[in-house]
């Protein structure tokens, strides 16, 4: 045996003999724990860390664990024996790198920068310079196309080297690239909007053609920060080229953001979307407080403007699920869009609002279903919503003053009545927060039957109308959430247990505003005010006993014996609280007669009807 094998037989042993002694001096340390510990408790102690050995001053232990911490190499060598287990190692937090150490952050900062100052600059050169007389509009034109051809050779150029080397298009071609198609748009802009050399249809495709020649690099060197700088900087300068907000302007915009979305491709670029949607929803909502003479033009970009973001969005859904940057796309032209039929003549703006609902409704239809849909929720909700709200506004500014509420109800009943028939818990989301606002319209109508003055000045047969829509819808509305999939059960029976509440008033509304009506007819409005309160007391009163009598034939009739309780409960506390001070005479006497007896006929009833069912069970 050779002295390096005599040196690692040496070693193994002194390894084994460590590991023996670790473990004596453990079990000597935890034995004298339990001896010290066995007066005090029944129970025996839990063995204690390897470090309690060196804790307690058991001599043996701290031998061991000296011998050992003494011999890590001998350990490590061999393999023989393991040490006790370290702590969790913790990773040092590596400090946060400063963002201009970041690679092409300051490159990029430069880029963007550079292009905003030249962009600048030609803007000034377009437009200051008319002010200031420098020279003529034919040097000014050409100058800014000059610069543009160069400043997108040179890009173009440095973009062909850098993809020659296999690598990614730097930030500096990318910068030049961005500025020179946009200073070829502000020069089309300039040409179109601010001298009228060329008639618009012509303007408008020019900027067509160069929004394209300048984003087809973005498409071939994926680059969404070229993409992003040319339509941003575009969008950006040219309000200050085309001088007021008309439908010219909105115009260049939206065809600006048309090629924009070509320009993204097949990814998702939500920087590319906003940049491109968000300066076209403002110039729309500038224009709609302009001149009126371009009203009717503007409503007509306005509607393409409409269909165009929502063919978009949703093909871009179709291919990127990811819904965020098409939804704001989306919310921002319809509140750009809607602005704009705010500022039309009264007649147009209850058609344009309408029409607006049916697009975005019919957007939502199509987006649930195939061949283009299901597309994300949200998107589907977005556009229901924003119809909702299109449809409202169409109600409010084209129904006859008085009937608003009508509208309300009957478009609330309308949408009900889809989410129903489609199943879809989206539509009876939007369809229930429009029921909401129906009904809190309608909600003057049964406030105005508690006092006879009230109800005298008030339109009784406009009451009478809503409040058989409002009952109407609210049973619709307990139809629809019944049979719609997915719908928690605490909602269905709030919507079941309000449903029935809001139909009695509802009906008790009607009741009172027809008979007041009728008797005012006749020459005592009083009279038929307090007959109404009293038929409807009664009436409620028999709806209560129908309910406690059907809960006997229900598998589960808690809920229904307690909507019949407290009909009941209700429909005494009226009797006592507001009958007994607003009926009069003979009226109130039938009332309370009329009510005592039904309440003695319904237990009585319910009494036999429970007996029976007993009996059977």
């Amino acid at each position: 045996m050779d002295p390096r094998d005599q040196v690692l037989h040496l070693e193994r042993e002194f390894a084994d003999a460590m590991q023996r002694m670790y473990t004596v001096g453990n079990g000597l340390a935890r034995l004298r724990v339990e001896l010290e510990s066995a007066s005090f408790a029944a129970t025996p102690v839990p063995a204690p860390p390897a470090t309690s050995a060196v804790t307690l001053g058991s001599a043996p232990a701290t031998a061991a664990a000296t011998a050992t911490a003494a011999a890590p190499t001998a350990l490590a060598t061999t393999g023989a024996a393991a040490a006790p287990p370290a702590g969790p190692a913790v990773a040092p937090v590596a400090p946060r790198e400063p963002w201009y150490r970041r690679e092409g952050a300051v490159t990029r900062v430069l880029a963007v920068a550079g292009a905003v100052v030249t962009l600048s600059g030609v803007a000034m050169l377009l437009v200051l310079a008319v002010r200031q007389g420098w020279f003529g509009p034919g040097a000014r034109v050409t100058a800014g196309g000059v610069l543009a051809v160069l400043l997108g050779t040179l890009g173009t150029r440095g973009g062909a080297r850098d993809r020659a080397r296999g690598e990614v298009v730097g930030s500096a071609p990318v910068a030049l690239v961005a500025t020179g198609a946009a200073a070829a748009y502000l020069d089309v802009v300039a040409v179109t909007a601010l001298y009228g050399w060329v008639p618009s249809a012509v303007g408008l495709v020019g900027c067509a053609v160069v929004a394209v020649v300048g984003l087809r690099l973005a498409r071939v060197w994926s680059s969404q920060l070229l993409a992003v700088l040319m339509v941003a900087g575009a969008a950006l300068f040219s309000p200050v080229v085309a001088g007021e907000p008309g439908w010219l302007l909105c115009a260049i915009l939206g065809v600006l953001s048309l090629v924009g979305w070509w320009a993204g491709g097949q990814r998702p670029v939500p920087r590319l979307t906003v940049a491109r949607t968000a300066p076209v929803a403002l110039a729309l909502v500038a224009g709609s407080v302009g001149a009126s003479d371009q009203r009717l033009g503007l409503l007509a970009v306005a509607a393409v403007v409409l269909v165009s973001t929502l063919v978009t969005s949703a093909l871009s859904l179709r291919r990127h699920p990811a819904p965020v940057a098409e939804l704001v796309a989306v919310v921002m032209t319809v509140v750009g869009v809607l602005a704009v039929v705010a500022g039309q003549a009264e007649n147009v703006r209850t058609v344009a609002d309408a029409l607006v609902a049916a697009v975005l409704v019919l957007a939502a239809t199509t987006a649930a279903r195939p061949p283009l849909g299901p597309l994300p929720a949200a998107f589907t909700a977005t556009t229901w919503a924003s119809g909702a709200v299109a449809a409202v506004l169409a109600v409010l500014s084209g129904a006859p003053e008085g009937f608003v509420g009508t509208g309300l109800l009957l478009l609330a009943l309308g949408q009900v009545a889809v989410a129903g028939a489609t199943g879809s818990r989206i539509t009876l989301a939007v369809s229930g927060a429009l029921s909401v606002v129906a009904l809190a319209a309608w909600a003057a109508h049964p406030f105005a039957m508690l006092s006879l003055d009230l109800a005298v000045r008030h339109d009784l047969p406009v009451a009478f109308i809503d409040s058989g829509l409002a009952g109407a819808l609210l049973a619709l509305l307990a139809w629809a959430v019944a049979g719609v999939r997915g719908v928690d059960g605490d909602v269905r029976r709030l919507v079941r247990v309000g449903s029935v509440g809001g139909g009695l008033v509802a009906g008790a509304t009607m009741v009172v505003s027809v008979l007041t009506l009728t008797g005012a007819r006749f020459g005592d409005a009083s009279l038929g005010f307090v007959g109404g309160h009293a038929v409807s007391t009664v009436a409620w009163m028999v709806v209560a006993g129908g309910l406690l009598l059907r809960s006997l034939d229900r598998p589960d009739p808690d809920l229904t014996v307690r909507l019949g309780l407290g009909l009941a409960a209700v429909a005494v506390g009226k009797l006592f609280l507001f009958d007994l001070a607003a009926l009069d005479g003979v009226v109130r006497s039938l009332a309370f007669i009329a009510t005592g007896l039904l309440l003695l006929a319904i237990g009585s009833r319910y009494a036999r009807a429970w007996e029976r069912r007993r009996r059977s069970v």
